[in-house]
């Protein structure tokens, strides 16, 4: 196989395109689907480069509506070997949401499967849809085999990407990231997590979230095999886990869990298993050493618009209740509403600065002003960090509750009930109420039988937090809401006991 790279700038595509010359018959994704191997996926990745560059202006967006599948990697790639930007939507959306998103970025080309296709209301003279499905006879196949293989990696934009925020309300914010964000957020991974054995990864969670489409980027970027799962199911990831050794998984808290429910201890062939994108409780922490023995255990701290911020070892870092320390390249600062630094110890909101930070957010020039701050961009995170350089994420700053004219931070709250066994999910907010201004309440999901009262919550609160944090309203779910991402959906939840009141 031949073709020519060009003259150009820092490419995410570069050494994926080195893996398919060195080694063309290893295998890049492997998948329900079938197998393809770098090869196979470089030749379809350049074939629609030359398809969108036939029809497109160069650096033009591409929209991708679609679940984990082999096509959203080809078309993610293809833009990206012709110069376009690729732009990422998320099938959860409502139809409001959805063509709103399109009518603000305005792809030439919007790739959907078509389960989703019929959300998409265009106008004429819009973006052409090519839809893909398992129909060997979909459009998309039909378009791509019209096309030869684009001769030449274009010029690059900055910009790798656009994504968006998983937020609760309102219409999701697109997010920018560059080539260099991400190829510096690789080699963070690889020296901080320490694998060894770079053959096998997989992320089960959705490609339109940041932690699954990282994992993808970087097992192609280190030229190992990717395996999609379509959609999260704890016995099926198990068996692939099962079925290749030294895998390194990405997973959220809510999937560990089931995974943990599910494994017999010291039956794994798991290398690594990385956790991001919600609280990992200490509960579950423990169980994972107990079930995954040996497996290397690591928490990470950080957001689409920082991308890498900390992380902590879970097997070795004995530091209870820490987000971790600092990847190498990134600055912290914790400072107070002022701008000013605070004492060590003390309690401020995070900021930081690396190579890896985002952007800015798409068509939101004031929004984006807001989070940068000579430089340094705003967390919206409040933080202290200890003597050893470990960072304490002590809440959002979005979630604060007023109670009785004194701030109350949820996570705060959150982090000392999650230490009761009993409780395997918690949520703390604020419900407005006509003495305190907000009354403190905890929304609870319980591990087995056993049932705390209030009263006996307040006396665990109060033993480790001051008495006018501890709930005093509790509320009993049987389950919680989340985002797509895996985190609790705050809003959405606030919501449903409205519901429910009413």
């Amino acid at each position: 196989m031949k073709f020519s790279i060009g003259v150009i700038k820092l490419n995410l595509l570069l050494p994926i395109l080195q893996h398919a010359l060195q080694e063309p018959n290893r295998i890049a994704i492997s998948s329900k689907q079938g197998k393809l191997t770098y090869a196979a996926l470089v030749q379809r990745v350049r074939q629609v480069a030359q398809g969108i560059m036939q029809n497109g202006m160069n650096h033009d967006k591409i929209a991708i509506l679609s679940t984990n599948r082999q096509e959203f990697v080809e078309v993610f790639l293809g833009a990206v070997y012709a110069g376009f930007v690729p732009v990422l939507l998320d099938p959860k959306w409502s139809s409001v949401e959805l063509n709103e998103i399109i009518g603000q970025c305005q792809p030439s080309f919007i790739f959907a499967e078509t389960a989703f296709a019929s959300k998409i209301t265009l106008q004429s003279n819009d973006s052409q849809i090519i839809e893909f499905s398992d129909e060997p006879s979909c459009s998309y196949e039909k378009w791509l085999t019209r096309h030869q293989a684009a001769p030449e990696l274009n010029h690059p934009n900055e910009l790798l990407f656009i994504g968006f925020t998983s937020g609760t309300t309102g219409i999701p914010k697109g997010f920018m990231r560059t080539h260099l964000s991400w190829i510096r957020s690789f080699e963070a991974t690889n020296e901080a997590f320490q694998l060894v054995h770079l053959q096998h990864f997989t992320a089960p969670g959705p490609f339109v979230h940041s932690l699954s489409l990282f994992a993808l980027m970087q097992s192609l970027y280190n030229g190992a095999t990717f395996h999609i799962v379509q959609q999260f199911n704890a016995a099926e990831v198990l068996s692939l886990c099962s079925n290749h050794s030294d895998m390194v998984l990405f997973a959220v808290p809510t999937m560990i869990d089931s995974l943990i429910s599910l494994t017999v201890p010291g039956h794994t062939h798991i290398q690594a298993l990385i956790s991001s994108g919600g609280t990992w409780s200490e509960h579950s922490k423990q169980r994972c050493r107990e079930v995954f023995n040996g497996v290397k255990l690591y928490e990470y701290y950080g957001s689409s618009e920082a991308s890498y911020i900390s992380y902590l070892n879970v097997n070795e870092d004995n530091k209870l209740g820490s987000v971790g320390r600092p990847f190498t390249g990134v600055e912290i600062s914790i400072r107070d509403e002022h701008f000013q630094e605070v004492a060590p110890g003390s309690i401020g909101q995070l900021y930081i600065r690396s190579d890896m930070m985002f952007l800015g957010y798409y068509q939101l020039p004031e929004e984006t002003a807001t989070v940068f701050q000579n430089g340094w961009l705003k967390t919206g995170d409040f933080m202290f960090i200890d003597s050893d350089g470990f960072l304490y994420m002590t809440g959002r700053s979005k979630n604060m509750m007023v109670t009785g004219g004194l701030n109350v931070i949820p996570e705060e709250v959150e982090a000392v009930l999650q230490r009761i066994p009993a409780i395997r999910e918690v949520m703390v907010f604020g419900i407005p109420n006509h003495h305190w201004g907000e009354m403190v309440t905890a929304i609870v999901q319980w591990r087995g039988d056993q049932r705390l009262t209030i009263d006996e919550l307040k006396a665990y609160c109060r033993e480790n937090l001051a008495s006018y944090k501890a709930p005093k309203q509790l509320i009993t779910v049987d389950q919680f809401i989340y985002t797509s991402s895996g985190k609790i959906a705050r809003h959405a939840m606030k919501e449903y006991l409205k519901r429910v009141e009413s």
